[in-house]
C-alpha cells in the first residue's frame, strides 16, 4: 500500500524508515476501505509516522503506546486559539494520531485499557441515571445534564472522601446552588435547581437521605415568560434559504436541513436522527421519532420540504447507514446534532442576522410564532413542535401582537 501512496522519493524514504513501517500499510488500507480520500490517507499516515518517531525518541516502540503516553503526545502538540473552544483547538495532525491509535487497538497491536472498577460516586451516578430513564422517562440529553450536576454536587460536598449522605445538609445544598447559578444567565438558572432537586429525590427514594431534604434546595426567582422568544421575519427566513442556491452537494444538503428547521420547526437533534424509512413518500408524511419530549409525531411533507429532500437524496453519498443526513466527505458518518446546529448558525450569520439570532432554535421559534400569528390553536402548535405541555407553547402568545393589541387597555391620560 505504501508504494502507491506517495510519489516523492524523500516522502517514500521517510515512510520506509518509519518506526511504525509495518503498521502504516495496513493503516492506509483500513482508511481506504472506509472510503477516506487519498490526500486524507496521506495526511493520516504521516501523522502516524510522526507519533512513532516521538515514541522512538523516548525509547518506546509502537507496541508500548498507551493512554498516558498518547495523552502526553497530544499535549505536546499544543493548541491554537479559536473555534469557539475555551482550551483552543488541536492541530490537524492530531486527527491522524487519533485514527492511528484507534487502529492499533482494533488490530490488537496495543491492548485496550483495563477497566478500573467504578468509584462509589460513579456507581451512585449510574443508579441515578437509571432512575431518570425509567422512573422519570427523561431523554438522554437531559439525563446527561442532570448527571453532570450530580457529579458537581458530590465533588463539592465530599471531594475525594467516602460518601456519607447523612452529612448532606440543607446549608450545603443551598450553597452549591448559589455558587452554580452565580455565573449563569437568568434563563439558565432553573436547570441546576431542577437537577439537584431530582438528585435529592432519588437519594430519598433510595433511603440514603431523610425525606423532606429536597425541600431545602432553594428556588431561584425567575419571572415566568419574562422574555420574548427570538424569531425571524418571513423575509429574513427567505434570505437565509436563498443562500443555499448553488448546485454543490454541500449546498443541496444544507438547504434540506434548513427547510426542516425553518418550515417544520424540528429540533437539531430530530434532524440528525431522521432516517430513510422515516420519510413516508406515499403518504406525504415525515415520522419524527421520540426525542426530548418522548412523543412520536407525523408531520406533512410540504411543497418546499419534499423537493428539498428529494434533491439531496439524489446527491446523498452512497452508504449503508440509514440516517438521511451524512457528512459529504468520506467517511460518510451521520451528522451529529451539533453539526446540524452549526449549519444553521453558519447561514444565519451569512444572512447578516444579529449574533443572538444565529442558532437552529431560532428557526423553531420562528415556525411557532408564525403559526400563532396565523390563528393556529396552541394545541395544534404543540402537536407540530412536539411539546409535552401546553405551558411550553403558551410563551408564543406574547408574540401575537395583533390579537394582543385588541386586548390592550388605553393608557390613562392618553389620546382616546
Amino acid at each position: 500500500m505504501l508504494e502507491g501512496l506517495v510519489h516523492r522519493k524523500q516522502d517514500h524514504a521517510r515512510l520506509e524508515a518509519s518506526p511504525a513501517r509495518d503498521h502504516l500499510g495496513p493503516f492506509a488500507t483500513a482508511l481506504l476501505e472506509k472510503h477516506y480520500r487519498h490526500k486524507t490517507i496521506v495526511r493520516y499516515v504521516f501523522s502516524a509516522d510522526r507519533l512513532s518517531r516521538w515514541l522512538q525518541r523516548r525509547g518506546r516502540t509502537v507496541q508500548q503506546l498507551d493512554e498516558p503516553a498518547f495523552a502526553a503526545y497530544l499535549h505536546g502538540l499544543g493548541r491554537r486559539r479559536g473555534g469557539g473552544r475555551a482550551n483552543g483547538l488541536l492541530p490537524t495532525t492530531a486527527a491522524g494520531a487519533h485514527g492511528f491509535f484507534a487502529f492499533l487497538r482494533q488490530s490488537g497491536v496495543i491492548r485496550a485499557p483495563i477497566l478500573v472498577p467504578a468509584t462509589e460516586a460513579e456507581q451512585w451516578v449510574a443508579s441515578y441515571d437509571r432512575y431518570l430513564e425509567h422512573a422519570a422517562g427523561l431523554s438522554a440529553g437531559t439525563r446527561q445534564c442532570y448527571r453532570r450536576h450530580a457529579r458537581l454536587l458530590i465533588a463539592q460536598c465530599f471531594g475525594g472522601q467516602p460518601l456519607d449522605w447523612t452529612a448532606l445538609t440543607a446549608d450545603s445544598l443551598a450553597e452549591f446552588v448559589r455558587q452554580t447559578v452565580a455565573n449563569l444567565k437568568p434563563w439558565a438558572n432553573r436547570l441546576p435547581v431542577t437537577a439537584v432537586r431530582a438528585f435529592i429525590r432519588f437519594l430519598v427514594s433510595s433511603g440514603a437521605v431523610r425525606s423532606g431534604l429536597e425541600g431545602a434546595v432553594p428556588t431561584v426567582r425567575q419571572w415566568k415568560h419574562a422574555s420574548l422568544p427570538k424569531a425571524l421575519t418571513p423575509e429574513e427566513v427567505q434570505r437565509v434559504l436563498s443562500l443555499c442556491d448553488s448546485d454543490t452537494t454541500v449546498a443541496v444538503r444544507d438547504r434540506a436541513v434548513l427547510m426542516l428547521l425553518a418550515r417544520l420547526g424540528l429540533r437539531a437533534g430530530e434532524v440528525a436522527a431522521l432516517q430513510i424509512e422515516h420519510v413516508r413518500w406515499s403518504q406525504g408524511e415525515l415520522l419524527i421519532v421520540p426525542g426530548k419530549s418522548g412523543r412520536e409525531r407525523l408531520l406533512p411533507l410540504s411543497d418546499e420540504v419534499g423537493p428539498a429532500l428529494v434533491a439531496y437524496l439524489q446527491r446523498r453519498p452512497q452508504s449503508n447507514d440509514r440516517h438521511v443526513f451524512l457528512c459529504v466527505w468520506p467517511p460518510h458518518r451521520p451528522l451529529a446534532s451539533s453539526s446540524v446546529s452549526a449549519i444553521a448558525s453558519r447561514y444565519l450569520r451569512r444572512a447578516g442576522l444579529p449574533t443572538g439570532h444565529c442558532s437552529a432554535h431560532v428557526l423553531r421559534h420562528t415556525v411557532a410564532t408564525q403559526m400563532v400569528r396565523q390563528g393556529v390553536s396552541f394545541k395544534q402548535v404543540a402537536d407540530v413542535l412536539g411539546h409535552a405541555r401546553l405551558e411550553t407553547t403558551a410563551i408564543y402568545a406574547k408574540l401575537d401582537l395583533e390579537t394582543l393589541s385588541r386586548l390592550a387597555l388605553p393608557f390613562p391620560g392618553g389620546v382616546p
